[in-house]
């Protein structure tokens, strides 16, 4: 099947933006450096953007000519518009805003929701042209599956398993040590020792203005760690930090998961379509025949 220059570069953008997706997952999931994460995160917003741009294009362009419903329906718009202005309203653009406001973190749930959401970015797959063409139905029907999977798997997952085995287990474990250090403090020389040993999650204690102890550098929580990298909890007079990195770790292979799932998916369909497209197979030959 030939494909134009103009197609080519599409599905070249797409699978652009489907890897920034893999790589922001990747990047939460191998703890790389938050200046790292950053450039991935502007680049999500980017993409988002540009379909965003994509979208409002397309439909100027149909209401010119009258053909807004086909365009939105028939013609797959309705895919342009959820891989575009869901993902820059609800979490590219908040995530930018809050970056450029000093990386304040969105609720818990909230951010699990939108995060999700960056899959709808597969439907833009089935617009590049890049797909056999087979027919409206077919395209739209397959378009509409990953759609109802993402969905799905963006809202129904975090409400299920919230809070998680591990997500529970290491809140109590916070909770609880934050407890007992503030209660009964230890002292003498091998004071640091002891609070390092606490809990392995344990990053900072602060008293007031003092720093009881710190398990890295200033430099490193600099590096590594933004706002919602970490749980703050006070306790009596003290103030205990604990690092999240386990339980983003844990969320991003389930994305990264989720992923390749929708990856596989979307290869099917293309190689289904692939064949059914040749002259004589599927659809084809059924729609020759009733001519």
């Amino acid at each position: 099947m030939k494909r134009n220059a103009r197609q080519i570069c599409a599905t070249a953008v797409v699978v652009l933006a489907l890897a920034e997706i893999f790589c922001g997952d990747f990047a939460d999931f191998s703890g790389l450096p938050l200046g790292i994460r950053r450039v991935i995160l502007c680049a999500g917003f980017g993409f988002d953007l540009l379909f965003t741009v994509w979208f409002l294009v397309g439909l100027y362009t149909a209401s010119l000519n009258r053909k807004t419903r086909r365009f939105l329906g028939a013609e797959g718009g309705w895919m342009d518009f959820l891989g575009s202005v869901p993902l820059l309203v609800f979490f590219s653009g908040p995530a930018m805003f809050s970056l450029a406001a000093g990386s304040v973190p969105l609720l818990p749930l909230l951010a699990r929701i939108t995060r999700n959401l960056r899959f709808l970015r597969f439907l833009k797959i089935f617009r590049t042209g890049f797909f056999p063409v087979t027919g409206r139905a077919g395209k739209n029907g397959a378009a509409f599956f990953v759609c109802v999977l993402v969905l799905a798997w963006a809202f129904l997952v975090p409400l299920i398993s919230r809070p998680g085995v591990l997500e529970k287990r290491i809140l109590e474990d916070y909770f609880s040590t934050a407890l007992r250090l503030s209660r009964e403090p230890p002292g003498g020389e091998n004071m640091a020792a002891e609070y390092g040993s606490a809990d392995a999650g344990l990053l900072v204690i602060r008293q007031e203005a003092a720093v009881l102890y710190s398990r890295y550098d200033p430099s490193y929580y600099k590096r590594y760690y933004s706002p919602s990298d970490y749980l703050w909890i006070e306790s009596r007079n003290m103030d205990f930090y604990f690092s999240l990195k386990p339980l983003l770790a844990e969320e991003a292979g389930l994305r990264m998961s989720c992923f390749c799932v929708l990856a596989a998916l979307c290869v099917a369909f293309f190689f289904y379509y692939e064949y059914h497209a040749r002259p004589g197979k599927g659809i084809i030959e059924s729609e020759s025949r009733q001519r």
